[in-house]
């Protein structure tokens, strides 16, 4: 068998290789270039990666004088050396206003130089008004400080302080509603019986008293109703004295006559007070003098019966009719509808006139359920629209004992002044209940309340803060939170006027209390 050699010497595969692995090397020799440099810089400019307790303070000095659980020097640490802690028997907690060191009851713990001022008002009946967040009374937070290395670590750390003020606040319940004319001082006005109108007096927009006549009917019923009144009167005179003639005869005839004349006497006067009570019931007023009054004397009167003296005088000259009706207004007001004209025919289901007085409205707020239970006859509200921020006031007159079913809420109903007429009927807007109003309410920023493990606190500052080799720290003291108000948060429990907690940076003390809290160990995270 016979061996083949090639002619050609084979090329070497790696020449195409070793320049793609060359041109792949650049990005990470890129890369690595630009840290070797910023290495470089670091070293030059004495760079240095922070560590999480220079927010507190330093560690220098010695390296064993350091307290890495609670970022302070470990000889002067207090949560470590109890012995540095001020003494003082715990108080344990308060019933009465749901915290734990109650520094209402204690004034003592308030940390003021100078005798405490108490809050200006019952802030435990305040507690009780409706229902509120409850402090963990097993918490042991508030027996813990946070202590801050020096008062420019407090700057560094964005920490801001402010101190406990006092100022108005009030507690409300926030209801939709719609204010409307109040239904007991609203009249719809419609005729008695059919007829033409006469004359219109009075017009929309018009301010009315009560008994001015808005209208004239001309309705052939009143003409008959006064025929009817003079005829029974005539025919009880007449009677009257046959009785008066047959009762001076003494004769047995004469005493029969005079039975059967008393009682068509009797029957007379009973027409008369049928007719009179005809008129009655068209509106029209009866005089005492005019039902005793002589037929003939009457139809001078009754003729323009019910019209006031001012107009007769231009009746008289216009028509010489019995038959005008006054349409007169009820009540005092204001004329808000008027849907008749001369000449018109009406009926007693014609709405001619409605008035109204705008002086009080009737507010109907719709409550939530939850609240429902702090809701009380004669509360205060204030009803305010879009447009006018507070445009009445008035009172809770009415409550539903029932709960409306599609909605769900309560409907109650409120009294409003409106003398002022800032409102309208049918004018939609919000009421809110009034539950409490404090004058002088106890008052800090909303910053400064922190919540953990069931608790809420606030962080005060020791009296004793900028005193010359005192330790400087905050307290852990629980609150109880009431109305809010803006930026304003009110505390029911745990603080006084006068003492100064943390606001806003104040999480950066409550991330420190937890680490502490929870135990830091060997510290190995604290920027290490």
């Amino acid at each position: 068998m016979a061996t083949v050699h090639s002619s050609q010497p084979i090329a070497p595969a790696t020449n195409q290789g070793w320049l793609r692995a060359i041109v792949g090397a650049i990005p990470n020799l890129l890369v690595l270039g630009m840290l070797f440099a910023i290495f470089v810089a670091g070293h030059h400019y004495g760079w240095k990666l922070p560590r999480f307790s220079a927010l507190f303070g330093s560690a220098a000095g010695k390296a064993d004088d350091w307290c890495d659980e609670h970022l302070v020097p470990e000889s002067t640490c207090l949560e470590c050396n109890a012995a540095l802690k001020s003494p003082g028997k715990p108080l344990g907690w308060c019933p009465e206003h749901g915290v734990a060191e109650c520094v209402i009851c204690h004034p003592e713990l308030a940390q003021i130089k100078g005798p405490p001022a108490l809050p200006a008002y019952d802030t435990a009946a305040a507690i009780g008004v409706r229902p509120r967040a409850a402090n963990n009374s097993v918490s042991t937070l508030h027996t813990k400080v946070v202590q801050i290395a020096s008062p420019e670590a407090v700057d560094k750390a964005g920490i801001a302080v402010d101190v406990v003020g006092t100022g108005p606040m009030r507690e409300e319940i926030v209801a939709s509603g719609e204010a409307e004319f109040d239904p007991t001082r609203v009249a719809h006005l419609s005729p008695r019986v059919a007829g033409t109108v006469w004359q219109v007096y009075k017009h929309l927009g018009e301010r009315v008293a009560a008994g001015d006549v808005l209208a004239l009917i001309d309705a052939a019923a009143v003409g008959q109703a006064k025929t009817e009144l003079l005829q029974a009167v005539a025919s009880r005179q007449a009677r009257q004295a046959n009785v008066d003639r047959l009762r001076g005869i003494q004769d047995i005839l004469a005493n029969k006559g005079q039975v059967e004349a008393e009682a068509a006497l009797r029957e007379a006067e009973i027409k008369v007070v049928s007719a009179k009570q005809s008129l009655v019931n068209l509106g029209f007023p009866i005089p005492a003098k005019l039902a005793d009054a002589e037929a003939a004397a009457m139809v001078e009167e009754i003729h323009y019966l019910g019209i006031p003296d001012a107009l007769i005088q231009t009746v008289k000259e216009r028509t010489q009719t019995a038959n005008l009706l006054p349409l007169l207004a009820p009540t005092d007001g204001v004329i808000v509808k008027v849907d008749i004209v001369r000449g018109e025919v009406v009926d007693t289901t014609t709405p001619a006139f409605v008035v109204a007085e705008p002086s009080r409205l009737c507010l109907n707020l719709h409550v939530r359920q939850e609240d429902a239970p702090l809701v009380q006859v004669g509360q205060r509200v204030q009803f305010e629209t879009e447009s006018q921020p507070r445009a009445a006031e008035g009172q809770i007159d009415w409550i539903s004992p029932a709960v409306d079913h599609k909605s769900r809420t309560l409907p109650i109903r409120v009294t409003l002044d409106n003398s002022a007429g800032k409102l309208r009927d049918s004018t939609f807007g919000v009421g809110r209940i009034v539950l409490r109003e404090e004058p002088r309410a106890i008052v800090v920023p909303k910053g400064a309340v922190q919540t953990a493990e069931g608790v809420q606190f606030v962080f005060v500052r020791d009296k004793r803060y900028f005193e010359k080799d005192s330790p400087k720290f905050f307290h852990v003291r629980q609150v109880r939170v009431g109305a809010t108000s803006g930026k304003q948060v009110e505390l029911l429990a745990g603080v006084l006027p006068g003492e100064v907690v943390a606001t806003s940076g104040s999480n950066v003390l409550l991330a420190q209390l937890l680490r502490a809290n929870l135990g830091a160990g060997c510290g190995c995270h604290d920027g290490k």
